[in-house]
């Protein structure tokens, strides 16, 4: 009845080392830390998180995943209700991807009553964008971030370029408390149809699946003709609408200060968030990356 019951559990438990709680990580990890390399993510994995996983596994030892949907990244409660959770399938796929271990941290012991709050400045990026429509979204991320690093110590971290803002609040995190830390800014991971992939996408039906990849070919359309954003801005607004997209805003801008943008020249990207069928969607073109 023992062996039964071993061979039935999922494998991916059985390959995988997986910790809860945050004494438990940090000594295991105690003496890996120059050999490790870190992937948060907030599970429904898909495709961009395991090139993630994998551009770890090529650069470090060990590959550590945490899988944690943060409350205090959501400013809106139903957006926090409706995030897919895919637990045994994310790691049926860590485990094929090789991950070392996966870190799924208890809220309570996560974020303890004793826990310091996290103090740092994020001017300009705590004005525009994200901050502007997700109010208090890269507080909860500087605060989860900042717990996970102080636990795990990693030599590395990946992070996926699709949330570009994101990206620029983690650079100014690992500047200001973690400079041991190697950050890694990784390409966005596409579908073939051009659709950045996202855990969000799961929640797109067929016909809206199907005028998703729009938002890219648009923004690669303004990337061609920078010089005339400002009008051909307007324009894309109108086709994004055609296929059911509203646009929440859609802006050329400056690394990595998020100015506007009025001239090509430097660091830049074009930068969307709208909403399909009641699911926001956020995208990004890099230019002189």
């Amino acid at each position: 009845m023992r062996r039964k019951s071993f061979i039935c559990r999922p494998l991916a438990l059985v390959l995988l080392k997986i910790f809860h709680y945050s004494g438990s990580i940090a000594q295991h990890f105690a003496h890996l830390h120059a050999s490790t390399g870190f992937v948060p993510t907030m599970g429904a994995l898909h495709q961009g998180h395991l090139d993630l996983v994998t551009r770890a596994r090529a650069e470090n030892t060990h590959v550590l995943v945490s899988i944690f949907v943060n409350p205090a990244q959501f400013n809106n409660p139903e957006d926090l209700k409706k995030y897919p959770r895919t637990l045994l399938a994310d790691l049926e796929k860590l485990r094929d991807a090789g991950a070392y271990a996966v870190y799924l941290p208890l809220p309570a012991d996560l974020y303890p009553s004793t826990l310091a709050q996290v103090s740092l400045n994020l001017h300009p990026l705590d004005s525009a964008f994200e901050s502007r429509f997700r109010p208090g979204h890269f507080e909860g991320v500087v605060k989860v971030l900042h717990r996970f690093f102080s636990v795990v110590q990693p030599a590395h971290a990946y992070f996926g370029l699709k949330d570009l803002q994101q990206c620029l609040v983690v650079e100014k995190l690992v500047d200001a408390f973690f400079p041991q830390i190697n950050l890694h800014l990784c390409p966005t991971t596409r579908e073939p149809d051009g659709l950045a992939m996202s855990s969000r996408n799961m929640r797109l039906g067929p016909e809206a699946r199907s005028h998703a990849p729009e938002i890219y070919r648009q923004l690669q359309w303004l990337c061609r003709n920078l010089p005339l954003f400002g009008t051909n801005r307007e324009i894309t607004v109108q086709a994004l609408a055609t296929h059911g997209i509203e646009t929440e805003y859609l802006d050329w801008v400056n690394l990595p200060d998020l100015n506007p943008a009025e001239t090509p020249g430097g660091r830049q990207a074009i930068l969307f968030a709208g909403y399909l069928q009641g699911v926001r969607l956020i995208d990004n073109v890099l230019i002189n990356p």
